[in-house]
């Protein structure tokens, strides 16, 4: 017997194996649970906030002698708009 043959037989035995124990498992579980899962739902409710948010205004100098906000703008720092 060529050696493909040995391989061609053994992938085959272990699949049948591999599918018997699965069988097996699916068949010997007994458990009463249900088999759908419920899922609770909670209403939530938002509250909004009475004062309103601010941010900072303060501006520091940059290098052109301008003024540039204290917090980044999302410009990466290179002041283009």
């Amino acid at each position: 017997m060529n050696s493909k043959a040995r391989w061609t037989i053994g992938i085959l035995l272990a699949l049948v194996i591999g599918l018997g124990v699965g069988i097996a498992v699916i068949a010997g579980d007994d458990s009463d649970e249900p088999e759908t899962v419920t899922v609770s739902t909670e209403e939530t409710t938002e509250t909004e906030a009475t004062e309103p948010e601010t941010t900072p205004t303060e501006t520091r100098p940059s290098d052109g002698g301008e003024t540039a906000p204290a917090e980044p703008d999302g410009s990466g720092g290179l002041g283009f708009d």
